[in-house]
């Protein structure tokens, strides 16, 4: 099969997308809030009807396909803003609860020197503002099966009240 034979789908030849244009430059603001309105309805239709053809709609990995793909650009934003605001309440915690990184570390070095066979004297190496912000990034890691959970279920809300949906 060359590349002369293949067939490419278009959507609109460049005939209707003109005549498309010339239709949609006549109405008036509110006919096409309402066409877009519909076409939106349509649209999410469509995709709930692939999700359930192609079996997405049921799994966990097509639920988040989903929203990247119905969100995408503010679900990352969203999301990077909970994991940093949560690694700040993790580093007031850490200074203000007057928890010691470096008692963290040692026993960590030492637990992990047990099963390896190597001790590695983090402790003594590691500077202690440096230590303290390591078990900061470790422990807001370790939050990750709360974080994503809340993201996921707060990403609609906090979109609309940041940009409420137009159609």
């Amino acid at each position: 099969m060359g590349v002369d034979t293949v067939r490419w789908y278009t959507p609109m030849t460049p005939e209707d997308e003109e005549k498309e244009k010339a239709r949609v430059s006549h109405l008036s603001a509110e006919e096409k809030d309402q066409e877009l309105r519909d076409l939106n309805r349509q649209l999410a239709r469509l995709e709930k009807l692939k999700g359930i053809n192609t079996g997405e709609l049921y799994t966990w990995s097509g639920r988040y396909k989903a929203l990247m793909r119905d969100y995408g650009f503010p679900l990352f934003v969203w999301y990077w803003c909970c994991w940093f605001s949560m690694g700040v309440m993790v580093y007031g915690a850490i200074d203000l609860g007057g928890l010691d990184a470096m008692m963290i570390i040692s026993k960590s070095d030492n637990a992990l020197s047990q099963l390896t066979g190597s001790h590695w004297a983090l402790a003594e190496k590691i500077d202690p503002q440096l230590g303290q912000i390591g078990v900061t990034l470790v422990l807001n890691e370790l939050l990750e099966p709360i974080r994503l959970p809340f993201v996921v279920v707060t990403l609609k809300p906090a979109v609309e009240f940041i940009n409420p949906p137009k159609y």
